[in-house]
């Protein structure tokens, strides 16, 4: 005879269910197709504890967004053609589920929804308290294990609570009736959109073309060595200070401290660095310099100068920022290329920093903030005769030869030897085709390229660092391996492809071939290569000073700020002023 103990053992150890109420819940759709569309927008499958049940809904979902339509009948067939109707309890459990909706469903429609929704809340809160169970086990039982990273459980912690606060309001944000109110308040009076909603740079002609950037966005700010990323994203900084007085988080991975400080206090006095560091300090400067540390201490500035750092410690460490400040306007990150992920397993760089770039971004949403980060632009601005940077130069997934077969998304298929310079009718022929579909392609330098061949005639040529699509993932051309399968693409169908060669071949001219966002892999002989292009930034703004490069050439502090990616607005120009004495950049 079993204990008392025993019982209450057992009973603690049951996980939360209401099995009736799913099987009136299935029943119902059976009956009533209602109740299919108030449902299963509502539940998925792994809300309902029994596996039975999880069967029977899987059953019922494919069968209804098929057909639209489900009845006993229809379901009983189904279960019966994937064998799985003796697993689910046979037509007994069918009819008993249909014999439960009959008893607690109505049959007068005006009063079927409110019904219908009182279940559906029952089966939900008991998911979403079986979920806490199973995320609280897991977390237990990895602070138990010394190797793992107290940070990385805190950011698991989250990650788990924020899935069950999803579940929560999946149907209450869903309706567009409060947010098109709001909308259309914020623009009958931009008093009370604007400063909620917009964060603005601080420049008149930035401003006007950007607009100013929304909270959840991700800014890259780009550009060669010793253009002025770093003093660029201060000077937001410091505008942004005066503007609201809201706290900033400035992780930097390149200069310390000390430096950043050094330049905010330049910035706020208007007295050089020299002249600080050099302890140069008069009277009425020590006022100027009070007041601007006062600026700064009140606004809550955090500046973390940690070296190594990852994802994962920045985004708890701006988390904990942001609940101790309450009110967080911006993070701004210097810069891209230092960062790194707490995954082992991606050894491809242009892989990490996509994996990095994608994080932040949904980052950003999650604390509802901008996150600005700096990037260093790759060699090729050096290699061209126009030193103005451009979108690609974002990229680090190599270039593509001229003798590369080429098969654009409208199946146009041409070798992008048509790319040279136009010297006959056909050529400008392949190039207008090329250029009507909005590809953007441009000539890099010369390299040394591989030829990676599938057989006689097909064959890809490309740079070291391109990427390709293989069954295991992208992989870079120089890490390819003769076992290894490429993913060919055929008759809507992917397959596995071996390859027959890989060679080096002669150092020769390459291309950079540039597409939208929505269109970011080619087909290169049914195989497909990479085309990395900046994609999780909102907004990207790259750096240009051509008295950098033309000395004897304008002025040296007259700097273009190029908007070459604008997700919510147009592109353009527009030019700052840069001085080189506060470090600071300012309306021309």
């Amino acid at each position: 005879m079993p204990t008392k103990n025993y019982a209450v053992k057992y009973h603690e150890q049951l996980p939360p269910q209401h099995n009736l109420a799913e099987e009136i819940v299935i029943g119902g759709i059976l009956i009533n197709p209602e109740v299919a569309q108030l449902v299963i927008t509502e539940l998925s499958a792994a809300s309902f504890t029994l596996e039975t049940h999880q069967l029977i809904y899987r059953a019922v979902l494919e069968i209804y967004l098929n057909d639209q339509y489900i009845d006993s009948i229809v379901l009983i067939n189904t279960l019966w053609e994937f064998n799985l109707l003796g697993k689910v309890g046979g037509i007994h459990k069918i009819l008993n589920v249909l014999k439960q909706a009959q008893i607690f469903i109505p049959r007068d429609t005006k009063n079927i929804n409110a019904n219908v929704k009182y279940y559906v809340y029952l089966i939900k809160d008991r998911y979403i308290r079986r979920l806490l169970i199973q995320y609280g086990h897991h977390i237990i039982r990895l602070a138990y294990v010394p190797s793992v990273k107290s940070q990385n459980i805190f950011l698991k912690t989250n990650k788990y609570l924020d899935k069950i606060q999803k579940i929560i309001k999946q149907e209450s944000d869903t309706s567009i009736n409060f947010t098109l109110t709001q909308l259309l308040f914020g623009l009958k009076s931009e008093i009370f959109l604007t400063p909620n909603t917009r964060i603005y740079f601080g420049f008149k002609k930035l401003d006007k073309v950007a607009g100013g950037v929304s909270n959840g966005d991700l800014i890259v700010i780009a550009g060669r060595p010793s253009m002025g990323k770093t003093s660029f994203s201060l000077s937001i900084a410091f505008n942004i200070l005066q503007q609201k007085h809201k706290g900033i988080y400035i992780f930097s991975l390149e200069m310390s401290r000390e430096q950043i400080l050094y330049k905010l206090l330049a910035m706020g006095s208007c007295i050089p660095i020299s002249k600080l560091r050099m302890g140069h300090i008069s009277r009425k400067d020590w006022v100027k310099i009070q007041n601007s540390s006062n600026l700064l201490v009140n606004s809550i500035v955090n500046i973390d100068d940690t070296a190594s750092l990852t994802v994962a410690d920045l985004a708890v460490k701006a988390k904990k920022f942001k609940d101790e400040c309450g009110e967080m306007s911006i993070i701004i990150i210097d810069y891209l290329q230092l960062m790194q992920t707490s995954s082992n397993v991606i050894s491809n760089r242009s892989e990490i920093l996509s994996t990095i770039t994608r994080s932040l971004k949904v980052l950003a949403k999650e604390l509802s903030i901008p996150i600005i980060i700096l990037s260093q632009l790759n060699r090729n601005v050096e290699s061209r005769v126009s030193k103005q940077p451009l979108l690609s130069d974002l990229r680090e997934s190599g270039c593509i030869s001229q003798a590369t077969l080429m098969v654009s998304h409208y199946s146009k298929k041409v070798r992008s030897r048509c790319l040279r310079e136009a010297r006959h009718n056909q050529t400008r022929s392949n190039i207008y085709q090329y250029s009507k579909y909005n590809q953007s392609i441009t000539r890099s330098n010369v390299q040394y390229t591989y030829d990676v061949r599938k057989d006689i005639c097909s064959f890809i040529r490309a740079t070291h660092n391109h990427r390709i699509l293989t069954f295991k993932g992208w992989c870079r051309i120089d890490k390819l391996k003769k076992t290894t399968f490429l993913a060919q693409y055929c008759e809507d169908q992917v397959k596995k492809k071996s390859i027959k060669s890989i060679d080096l071949v002669q150092a020769i001219g390459t291309y950079d071939v540039v597409v939208p966002e929505t269109r970011l892999v080619y087909t290169n002989n049914s195989c497909h290569i990479h085309n990395s292009i900046e994609q999780d930034a909102d907004l990207v703004l790259m750096l240009y000073r051509e008295a950098y490069y033309k000395r004897d050439q304008g002025s040296s502090d007259l700097t273009n700020i190029i908007i070459a990616k604008h997700r919510n607005g147009p592109t353009g120009t527009i030019e700052l002023q840069f001085n080189k004495y506060l470090s600071a950049f300012q309306d021309v």
